[in-house]
């Protein structure tokens, strides 16, 4: 039998209290407020933590039951969704002009062309303000028909010249649209995986960065979005080809405008987090940890304020942060922020997509697993990999694999670390293509876990670590190594000591170099 649907629940679960206001005051009929049972529906799924259809039958019956339940779910649906949309067009500019648009509509049908006229230069000034092209198309539409059905000495000179007042050239119009095209194609490539190994896609990134040499760097049109798409589009593609010093500069460069066009976040919000998002790759591969953390307490920040945008912005912070307090041994710090993340991650979950969580749950692991907190730390990898796998990076896959193997070597519980060994050379074996490194650390810890000797051992740790210097130009090998030191861990076995006091040891020596 086919499941109840849990799409209202999950609906009503992540509506906010004001949404929820909203919706009791303004789509509930005034006769009986409460009493009708589409409401008490509402309310009654609103306090599940989990969706319970047969409770919810139960508790209504017989008012409520198997023939009728459709009925009123879908019917409560419909509310919930137009309370929504009403409630969201409250602050969307582009809703508003749209009003506008409708209203001068009304008015020129009723002949007020005058009026119509007042309302048209308001609504244009709007629209050319907030950069809203679609907008801009409609009021024009609108000036035609003015211009065509008003009596001949009306004066219409200041509109027709508002009229010619285009925020961008013809040419630059097809141009904006032709970077959002380029932008979004590199989203998507970025969405897919991080390390580019396929012939065909490198010579598309490199087929896309050519056409964007052919446009003018924005500066001449200062136009918001040309600048996003142009610097985000072209900072992705970079990203993607190794490129990180490029990439970093011209992420810098659009994180400042968005600060001072900050405007723009309680509309376009998402296109704020993946700049962050890209600013927190590039600047920490690039090491310029100042920065990021910068960014991230940036108090533009703040005005993510939508419950799902902000979810996704502290998810991404706690990634900059966590990688950020590892790689300078801020331990103390890291024991913090795994003591929030564990609090925060269950309300973040519902909101983030299964490539975000896919991370969260790796690098959660990973800070587990330097703290010595194995139980843990193969918890949050395992589950990542088991609830996440679909629609994640390729590559979050193999490390997960990795990672598993390397908290069950820690373990010392054999048939855990067999099992793990016996899974990942299965996945290997079944991609296209696989790195030198991936094989070699598996073989290097399925060797030494039943060794005894440790002098046999560190034989082995550092053959593989000399494996590892031979490819140590492997883009796929060095952004492995990004997200976790297998180089660094070894050769912290090699010593005998902790992993957590050979990075303290390696940051110090670091310091005492550039001293």
């Amino acid at each position: 039998m086919k499941p109840a649907s849990d799409l209202l629940w999950r609906l009503i679960r992540n509506m906010n209290k004001s949404e929820k206001l909203f919706f009791m005051r303004n789509f509930v009929a005034c006769r009986k407020p409460g009493s009708q049972l589409y409401i008490r529906l509402f309310k009654a799924i609103s306090r599940q933590k989990k969706y319970d259809e047969s409770a919810i039958l139960k508790k209504f019956c017989p008012s409520l039951n198997k023939k009728n339940i459709s009925f009123q779910k879908n019917y409560l649906l419909k509310q919930i969704t137009e309370a929504l949309s009403l409630y969201d067009r409250q602050n969307e500019n582009n809703e508003k002009i749209y009003q506008q648009v409708q209203l001068i509509r009304i008015l020129r049908k009723k002949g007020l062309i005058q009026e119509a006229n007042e309302i048209w230069k308001k609504a244009i000034a709007d629209a050319r303000r907030t950069e809203s092209f679609a907008m801009l198309n409609l009021l024009k539409t609108e000036f035609e028909k003015i211009l065509l059905l008003s009596d001949p000495f009306l004066k219409l000179d200041e509109l027709y010249s508002m009229f010619h007042q285009n925020l961008l050239s013809y040419n630059d119009y097809a141009e904006l649209f032709t970077l959002r095209d380029i932008y979004t194609e590199a989203v998507f490539l970025r969405r897919r995986s991080h390390y580019v190994e396929d012939e065909l896609i490198r010579n598309r990134i490199e087929q896309l960065l050519q056409k964007l040499d052919t446009f003018d760097a924005p500066g001449k049109q200062n136009i918001f979005w040309y600048s996003h798409y142009y610097h985000v589009g072209k900072a992705l593609l970079l990203y993607l080809s190794g490129k990180n010093p490029e990439a970093l500069d011209l992420l810098k460069k659009q994180f400042e405008i968005w600060t001072k066009n900050s405007h723009y976040i309680s509309t376009h919000g998402e296109f704020l987090i993946e700049l962050l998002y890209m600013i927190n790759y590039a600047g920490i591969a690039e090491g310029d940890f100042d920065y990021v953390v910068s960014a991230f307490q940036h108090p533009v920040c703040s005005k993510l304020i939508n419950i799902h945008q902000v979810a996704n912005f502290e998810a991404i912070k706690y990634l900059a942060l966590n990688k950020i307090y590892n790689k300078t041994g801020r331990y103390e710090e890291v024991k913090t922020l795994v003591a929030s993340l564990k609090k925060n991650y269950q309300n973040w979950q519902p909101f983030l997509n299964k490539d975000l969580n896919m991370t969260v749950c790796l690098s959660l692991g990973i800070a587990l697993f330097v703290l010595d907190d194995f139980n843990e730390a193969f918890y949050y990898i395992k589950k990542g990999i088991n609830e996440f796998r679909e629609g994640i990076r390729r590559e979050h896959e193999a490390i997960g694999h990795l990672l598993l193997m390397l908290v069950a070597y820690c373990m010392k519980q054999p048939k855990l670390f067999e099992s793990e060994y016996r899974s990942a050379e299965t996945y290997f074996r079944r991609q296209k293509k696989s790195h030198p490194f991936e094989s070699a650390l598996a073989k290097c810890l399925h060797k030494t876990f039943y060794m005894s000797d440790w002098k046999s051992k560190a034989a082995e740790y550092k053959k593989t670590l000399e494996l590892f210097d031979r490819y140590k130009d492997d883009l796929v090998q060095q952004r492995t190594f990004q997200i976790f030191n297998y180089y660094g861990w070894l050769q912290s076995q090699i010593k005998r000591i902790n992993y957590r006091e050979y990075v303290k040891q390696n940051l110090k020596s670091k310091t005492l170099l550039q001293v």
